[in-house]
């Protein structure tokens, strides 16, 4: 195998594992350890599968040489000496490219499980996506099942996948260029990734996100198609390099697989730098709120706190409601310092525009301010819910 495809496997895996340490302190850091779901620990399973791939690869040039039990005519296999060098390399080889096979497909499948595990906790709470979910469980498992066994036993006895003499056929007995795991696998692959990513994409374009976090979700669950451009680059590739077969089925296979692990994570990713971006917004935030009191006597009460009381949980992708009234009230106390500077003392509950009226009979420092806040069904969300949209991927965990 080229030094350069070595560097390159081993890179890919190098960021790979990195990607699956930076989703985990995403997770931990947004829900805790004790509230780690299954797909969390899915995901290591899946980093060591990916090791473990990457390491078939590599056996294909290193200690293999490339060689399998394909790439010879009917003289040639005959010709060939059981006690050479070259028969033990093609018989390892192929051996080798079956195993490959095996990790891969199983590696890709877990990968899909995790995406439909995640999908379960993000529409927790949405109407008519749990039946979605079951039928995904149930083609997950039907396609893993018929392609891992098609890999297996779509030679039989199992012992033809690395026979040298006679010509075992290319079209099933082959594993480095099987037309019959190519096809299964394109096709099977393919479909599934087609059905995750139209679990999520109708109900973003439904939610009252706004357009431009619809757009970001779209591209980054639509991540799916470059793992179905990969797989297919990697299929015809097999089937139209001749002799070089088995190092392009080691070497596209670990591209594929390192785009999987990618687009798996990266839901997980996006949140981090999202709550990253937040803290850091926050942090200068309340650095410039706190030169400010120092050089001001203006005083702010703690609404925050008391607005979030009562206020209704909306799932940040569920459908919009035709219209949502509730109403607000604050009460503004008006004082004069020494100098004659005007400073407001507010006690609030919810955050919108006010205009107030005096009260008859009452301080003529004092007004109540009353709010009445309408929510349209154009997709906009509500002050308070603004804040929390770079956190989605928490649900449903984050109800409090």
């Amino acid at each position: 195998m080229a030094e350069n495809f070595v560097a390159e496997a081993f890179s890919l895996l190098a960021i790979s594992l990195v990607v699956i340490a930076l989703r985990w302190v995403s997770r931990v850091w947004t829900v805790g350890f004790r509230k780690l779901a299954p797909d969390d620990f899915l995901m290591i399973i899946a980093g060591a599968l990916y090791s473990a791939e990457t390491t078939v690869a590599y056996y294909v040039g290193d200690p293999w040489k490339g060689y399998a039990n394909s790439g010879m005519d009917a003289e040639y296999r005959a010709a060939l000496n059981p006690e050479s060098e070259e028969y033990r390399l093609r018989v390892g080889g192929s051996k080798n490219q079956l195993v490959g096979w095996l990790v891969y497909t199983v590696l890709l499948w877990t990968l899909k499980t995790c995406m439909l595990i995640f999908y379960s906790r993000l529409t927790d709470g949405v109407n008519n996506m749990r039946i979605r979910i079951r039928i995904g469980a149930v083609l997950l498992a039907v396609t893993f099942v018929a392609t891992f066994l098609t890999i297996l036993l779509g030679c039989l006895p199992v012992s033809k996948h690395w026979q040298i003499n006679p010509d075992p056929g290319k079209d099933f007995c082959q594993p480095a260029i099987s037309k019959l795991q190519v096809g299964v696998l394109i096709s099977l692959n393919i479909s599934t990734d087609f059905y995750l990513m139209s679990v999520p994409l109708p109900m973003i374009w439904g939610s009252r996100l706004s357009l431009k976090r619809k757009w970001v979700l779209s591209v980054m669950f639509s991540g799916g198609i470059l793992v179905m451009v990969a797989g297919i680059l990697r299929c015809v590739l097999i089937l139209t390099s001749g002799k070089n077969g088995p190092q392009q089925a080691g070497e596209w296979s670990i591209r594929e697989s390192f785009i999987a692990v990618v687009v798996g994570n990266l839901p997980m990713l996006y949140t981090l730098f999202q709550r990253i971006q937040h803290y850091g917004q926050e942090t200068l935030t309340k650095s410039s709120e706190r030169k400010s009191y120092q050089l001001g006597s203006h005083r702010t009460g703690n609404s925050s706190r008391v607005g979030k009381k009562g206020k209704k949980f909306h799932h940040p992708l569920s459908m919009p409601n035709d219209s949502a009234m509730d109403s607000d009230e604050r009460i503004v106390v008006a004082s004069k310092q020494e100098q004659g500077l005007g400073s407001m003392a507010v006690a609030d509950r919810g955050s919108a525009n006010y205009s107030g009226q005096d009260v008859p009979g009452s301080d003529p420092g004092i007004r109540v301010q009353t709010e009445l806040r309408v929510e349209s069904s154009s997709g906009r969300n509500s002050p308070g819910q603004r804040g929390n949209e770079y956190d989605i991927f928490r649900y449903p965990e984050s109800r409090v």
